[in-house]
């Protein structure tokens, strides 16, 4: 708030010749502040004339205010205009300052704005005027005035916009002259140190075919890298295929034309029975239930009465059916009874059902054996976008682990000794403490005279009625002894520095075990290879059961 108004007092002083600051303006009167508002409207073309607030009557000035502000299309979407209203008339500062803000934001809105209302404000007359012909001549004809005014505003507007552009595109063609200009003057004594030289025309020529040459060269690298590329890409797919042939060759090795033919007529034979048999059920199955729904879908509103009767009607139909199926039932136990044909009945009731079952599982394989290949599919298309379309493969592959190897190794010898020096900083740190524990003179940090004086006075301390020399023959003391601790320590660190290495190599072959165990727990080709066997023989198994309950 504080910076909106330093802004409009500001503008104030500029526009006004005022020399308001923060305070005094904030001080002023309600008055005041519409004379300043009034005034502010002046000097944009708002108002004709000068209006003062104190000699004219309240409701007038307001009303003035009010068309000025529709002059220059004034808008508050947090005021409604009752309170607009109400607020100009005390003189509301926060309905004011926002009014100054705004118009001093749009300086050239306003101006355009307040120019245009002296020639677009509409008259508002009364229907008794309207109904007056002279009036209504004048009124049509004071619109008309309007439009072509309109029109002619806009050709104008037009006129200095190309005028403006003009002139900018006139500044632009000088800069380019003076740049044309520029570049001769350079050509110019380019031209004249090149004719100093001897054979300039020669090797001119020379340069124009090594930069020739340079750009064919440049061509042909390009090239030779994609050819590289695709070379590589090549030898990828040939791999892979190989791979694929040699896996093919070893599924088949061992099995004779007969063997496979009798495959491929057996395949066929389920793929006859699953066209034949199966889709037609689930077809009709899938028809039936689109009929049920669609019949749903048809059917009036549903109230109670509608329910029950068809309750009713169920409960008829199941009865009728319960009734046939007894009779049928009935009809063949007896003909079974005649012919001695029930066991036979019963069998081929279970064959049927068998196959039917045999079916089903060879379904919901297929099912299965597709989704495993649509994860496959996906993982690899996951696994080019995140590694690239190059994979290591072979040699680059063995070069990769093997520098792997090595960086892994560097790291560990880092890490090992990083923690032989944390492990001697904690000694010595640990060693440090308990010398400070046991002499507290050691805490000192300087041996300025003026620190040592409250020291004297300790009871505890050995500077009590010693010197600065005897305290420095301690420390002295206290040194060679911390150095002989330290010479007593280093066999003992040397061996337990090969402990600790010990110990971070086995921890990281530890870790390295634990990653190569995750990595074999997530890698999804070999378990997606795996669930493919197993649907595979669990397909040759489902073949084979319902081909058995064929036979």
């Amino acid at each position: 708030m504080t910076e909106n108004l330093k802004l409009i007092v500001q503008s104030v002083n500029k526009l006004l010749g005022t020399e308001y600051n923060l305070i005094s303006f904030d001080s002023l009167s309600e008055d005041q502040l519409l004379q300043v508002l009034l005034d502010v409207f002046l000097k944009y073309g708002i108002i004709s004339a000068k209006w003062d607030v104190t000699e004219n009557d309240p409701d007038e000035t307001n009303k003035t205010i009010m068309e000025s502000l529709a002059k220059i299309q004034y808008s508050d979407e947090d005021i409604d205009f009752a309170s607009l209203r109400r607020g100009l008339v005390r003189g509301d500062k926060k309905i004011i300052y926002p009014i100054l803000e705004w118009i001093f934001e749009n300086e050239e809105l306003i101006t355009k704005l307040a120019y245009l209302a002296k020639f677009l404000m509409p008259l508002n007359l009364p229907p008794e005027a309207m109904s007056i012909p002279e009036v209504m001549s004048l009124n049509s004809q004071y619109e008309i005035v309007m439009d072509e005014f309109k029109e002619v505003h806009q050709i104008y507007e037009l006129a200095v916009d190309d005028g403006k552009k003009t002139r900018e595109l006139r500044s632009d063609s000088m800069a380019i002259e003076g740049e044309i200009d520029n570049v001769k003057k350079r050509i110019e004594r380019l031209q004249a140190r090149l004719d100093k030289i001897p054979q300039h025309e020669l090797l001119l020529e020379s340069a124009k075919t090594l930069r020739i040459e340079k750009d064919k060269q440049k061509d042909l690298m390009t090239q030779l890298d994609e050819q590289k590329q695709a070379l590589y890409r090549a030898n990828v797919i040939n791999e892979r295929l190989q791979k694929e042939f040699q896996n093919i060759k070893s599924s088949t090795q061992g099995t004779t034309a007969k063997e496979m033919l009798d495959g491929i007529i057996e395949e066929k034979q389920v793929l006859e029975f699953m066209v034949k048999q199966k889709l037609p059920q689930e077809l009709q199955l899938r028809q039936s239930e689109v009929q049920i729904l669609e019949d749903v879908i048809n059917e009036p509103t549903i109230n109670r009465e509608y329910l029950q009767d068809l309750q009713h009607k169920i409960d008829d139909v199941n009865r009728e059916i319960q009734r046939l199926v007894e009779a049928k039932m009935n009809d063949k136990g007896q003909q079974n009874d005649v012919l001695g044909l029930g066991p036979f009945r019963q069998q081929a009731m279970l064959i049927a059902r068998n196959k039917d079952a045999a079916a089903e599982q060879l379904d919901q394989l297929t099912k299965e054996l597709k989704e495993v290949e649509y994860q496959l599919k996906d993982k690899q298309q996951k696994l080019q976008e995140t590694v690239g379309e190059v994979l290591l493969r072979g040699d680059d592959l063995k070069q990769f682990v093997n520098t792997l190897r090595a960086k892994s190794n560097v790291y560990k010898q880092q890490r090992s000794e990083l923690a032989a020096i944390k492990a001697e900083a904690s000694d010595l740190q640990e060693t440090l403490d308990n010398l400070r524990a046991q002499d507290p003179s050691l805490s000192v940090p300087d041996e300025d005279p003026s620190s040592l004086e409250p020291m004297v006075s300790r009871p505890d301390s050995p500077l009590e009625s010693r010197g600065i020399t005897e305290l420095s023959r301690l420390v002295d003391g206290l040194t060679r002894a911390v150095v002989a601790a330290r010479e007593k320590l280093k066999p003992i660190s040397q061996q337990l520095r090969p402990a600790r290495e010990r110990i971070a190599e086995l921890k990281d072959e530890c870790d390295s075990k634990k990653q190569v165990s995750g990595e074999v727990k997530k890698c999804i080709p070999v378990y997606i290879v795996c669930h493919s066997f197993y649907a595979f023989f669990a397909h040759k198994s489902a073949i084979f059961a319902l081909q058995h309950a064929t036979r």
